[in-house]
């Protein structure tokens, strides 16, 4: 059994035992409820967001007063937990279910590659914690500003790695090639093996030596090479 002895500080809200609505950490109904519920929160630590909720479901009533929780365990996999509480000078063992959901951004329209995510394109849902799990993007601010790598259809998460910076380097398009050394800037033309957004690592082939380099997407059909400088023909 895990030991409890802090509460938490954080925005919450809870969906209480028989309640329609989600409720405020500071309600008052349901105060055996709303107390296992910020507790079991706090026993999950930081990685469950800030903005979680949890609703609790008690095995069997219990109108007591609840005056501490010594000890919590909440079985993810099932989503059963067990506590031990202080009330009146005893001890009273409870158990029940308790289910974390969190909010997650889904597009409200297709978006396609090369399209920017604005917030107009983002919606909310909640889902259990096991649902959304660690591999989907969890914050719609992390998203405004990318560009999907492939299709993203509506109300669907989205898939860490399936976002990047735009595009600015199409494959097999002409770029310029830069190379830069103090007051000394060397360009030449070039032609992209990749595809990439500002930052992206890409490969690009010389028109004029033929040579294959590797540099840094720093703009709009533009590479930056790091290293030897960019081979010229004789």
């Amino acid at each position: 059994m895990t030991t409890v002895l802090h509460t938490i500080r954080r925005p919450l809200a809870f969906l209480l035992l028989g309640a329609a609505l989600a409720l405020p950490l500071h309600a008052a109904a349901g105060p055996v409820e709303s107390r296992l519920a910020e507790e079991l929160l706090a026993s999950l630590g930081p990685t469950v967001p800030a903005d979680a909720q949890v609703a609790v479901t008690l095995g069997r009533p219990f109108d007591g007063r609840l005056d501490a929780v010594r000890d919590i365990n909440l079985d993810p996999r099932t989503g059963t937990f067990q506590a031990r509480i202080l009330s009146d000078g005893g001890i009273v063992e409870l158990n029940g279910r308790a289910e974390v959901e969190v909010a997650m951004p889904v597009p409200v329209r297709r978006i396609r590659p090369g399209e920017i995510i604005e917030a107009a394109d983002l919606t909310t849902v909640r889902l259990s914690l096991d649902r959304a799990g660690s591999g989907f993007i969890s914050s719609a601010d992390a998203l405004i500003g990318l560009s999907p790598r492939r299709q993203i259809p509506a109300g669907r998460l989205i898939q860490v790695g399936s976002v990047g910076a735009p595009i600015v380097v199409q494959r097999n398009r002409p770029v310029t090639l830069v190379y830069e050394d103090g007051a000394l800037v060397l360009a030449a033309r070039g032609r992209a093996l990749q595809e990439g957004g500002v930052g992206d690592i890409v490969r690009v082939m010389n028109i004029a030596s033929s040579t294959i380099v590797t540099g840094t997407v720093t703009g709009a059909e533009t590479v930056s090479v790091n290293g030897p400088r960019i081979p010229q023909r004789p």
